[in-house]
């Protein structure tokens, strides 16, 4: 449902593009001594879902910077 297609890593920030229900999305990922920040484009037929998976993405984010 959900494939990587591009993953650009520098330094502590990656740049990826990824394919969900036939649309791409592109955005970066930045990696901070504190939080992370996720920034990503969503074409409109996936911006529809943005609300619904924001706190799923927040949860399991907050779950993985957890763990060590």
């Amino acid at each position: 449902m959900l494939a990587i297609e591009e993953e650009v890593w520098d330094g502590d920030t990656v740049q990826f593009r990824v394919r969900a229900l036939g649309q791409t999305a592109n955005g970066k990922i930045e990696t901070f001594d504190d939080h992370v920040r996720l920034e990503v484009s969503l074409p409109w037929l996936l911006a529809a879902f943005a609300e619904k998976i924001a706190p799923v993405i927040r949860k399991q984010g907050q779950l993985l910077l957890e763990k060590k």
